[in-house]
């Protein structure tokens, strides 16, 4: 007869030797967990990234500076910045220095509520977009009102003159344009000329032409603007004229008052390097007195999903000609007949749904987890041999790890623009993310099926 106690001694000790098995088993697991590299997440967003960069540019237009056919004070009959036809009045020239004038109480000249519209226009703009890095627009400023001022004070003399006709010469145009009442000696500029001592001109200097100042035969008077197509030349490095050297055109902001606008554009190569050219037939009126202008321009724009650039990997597929795709008479699926031998030598065909990635105008995309290597991809209802496609032809697609469901999941994107930081993806596409999906944020620390905890 066995002794109880000694099986009741045996049972506990099967009993310890299974819970020190399970306790070994989860003290591994757990420092396993511990040391393992946790899987951050992040959410997809909608989202836009932009390529710009800032210039200086240089303004070439097709101008002229005319030159007055006398001597005498001058006075303008057409305002800055104002058109002009051929044989139209353009200055008068009055032998006598000018008296003061009538129009109020101190002898100045009276503006219009017109002239204190714009003089007002002119102030907002600037002090809108003033900062102290870009202290030169207050010389941009003083031209302005400066102008204003010079169309009062000549209207004033020119009723004058209308009153008394022999107290002056009147000055025809023999030209059509735009009107310009400074000159700085650039007007002789093609996009061909400019180069680094133009754009970086520290002895620049621009000329106004006022009114009630005596000029001399052969000196400055105006200068007419024959055309409305400009250009703005720009100094490029050798990245950005890498990057845009297939680009016709570009979206551009005008910083001084953020005006935004298209012009066309290409490349020179100049003797001391690339410049862009940048032609416009908009807006020359309104920078007529501008040499140099502060100009954005955008290289690239895109929008869409919003990922950051690490959730980005890259993962092999194989490739089946989009022609192998069928759909099942019973289920009503697509997919493909995948052919393979049996246990007992047969070959047959299974028919797989799963595994298609993504698609293009030649191939599909199917996972290497579904489809083997040397696999047969064979035609419904076909025993030739022309039908049948071995699996073996690979492809790279870029994609990130949907984590959704709570373990990684490979899904395809379709990169439109990426920076450093971020990159963003098309949105809509089959196979691939979501709005607001919940993704790998270091790609590369996650493999399919992966738990995430």
């Amino acid at each position: 007869m066995k002794d109880p106690e000694k099986k009741f001694d045996f049972q506990l000790n099967i009993g310890f030797i299974v819970f020190a098995i399970i306790f070994v088993y989860l003290t591994i697991t757990v420092i396993v967990n511990l040391m393992k590299e946790n899987i951050s997440v992040c959410r997809v967003e909608e989202g836009q990234i932009v390529n710009s960069a800032s210039f200086t540019g240089v303004c070439v237009r097709d101008e002229e500076v005319i030159n007055s056919s006398g001597n005498g004070y001058i006075n303008f009959y057409v305002g800055e910045g104002d058109k002009v036809a051929n044989a139209g009045n353009i200055y008068l020239l009055s032998p006598e220095a000018p008296e003061n004038q009538a129009g109020t109480s101190e002898g100045g000249v009276m503006a219009s509520s017109g002239n204190y519209s714009e003089i007002r226009d002119q102030i907002s703009v600037f002090s809108k977009n003033y900062s102290n890095s870009s202290f030169s627009q207050i010389y941009s400023l003083r031209y302005n009102l400066q102008s204003l001022s010079t169309e009062m004070l000549s209207a004033e003399k020119i009723k004058e003159f209308e009153s008394h006709p022999s107290s002056g010469k009147v000055v025809q145009t023999t030209q059509s344009g735009i009107v310009s009442y400074s000159y700085d000696g650039y007007e002789n500029l093609t996009p061909e000329s400019v180069n680094k001592q133009v754009l970086t001109d520290s002895t620049y200097e621009k000329h106004q032409i006022d009114p009630y100042t005596y000029i001399e035969s052969g000196q400055p008077a105006y200068k007419i603007v024959r055309s409305n197509k400009w250009n703005i030349v720009i100094p490029l490095t050798e990245n950005q004229a890498q990057a845009l050297s297939e680009v016709t055109s570009v979206n551009l902001t005008f910083r001084k008052d953020n005006i935004r606008t298209v012009s066309d554009f290409y490349i020179h190569q100049g003797s001391d390097g690339s410049y862009g050219v940048l032609t416009l037939n908009d807006y020359v009126v309104r920078y007529v007195s501008e040499r140099y202008v502060d100009i954005e321009i955008v290289f690239e724009e895109a929008s869409g999903l919003k990922i950051p650039t690490s959730a980005l990997v890259q993962k092999d597929f194989y490739q089946i000609p989009i022609e192998y795709l069928v759909t099942d008479n019973r289920s009503y699926e697509s997919g493909f007949y995948c052919e393979r031998t049996n246990e007992k030598g047969e070959v047959v065909a299974d028919f797989r749904t799963s595994g298609i990635y993504y698609r293009d105008d030649q191939y599909f995309y199917v996972s290497m987890d579904d489809f083997k290597l040397g696999d047969y991809i064979g035609k419904v209802n076909s025993d030739s041999q022309d039908n049948r496609f071995r699996i073996g032809a690979t492809g790279q697609l870029d994609g990130v790890y949907n984590v959704n469901k709570g373990y990684a999941q490979f899904e395809i994107v379709e990169v439109l623009h990426k920076n450093s930081d971020y990159c963003i993806v098309k949105e809509n596409l089959d196979y691939s993310v979501a709005l607001y999906d919940n993704i790998a944020l270091n790609g590369s620390s996650a493999s399919e099926n992966e738990i995430v905890y």
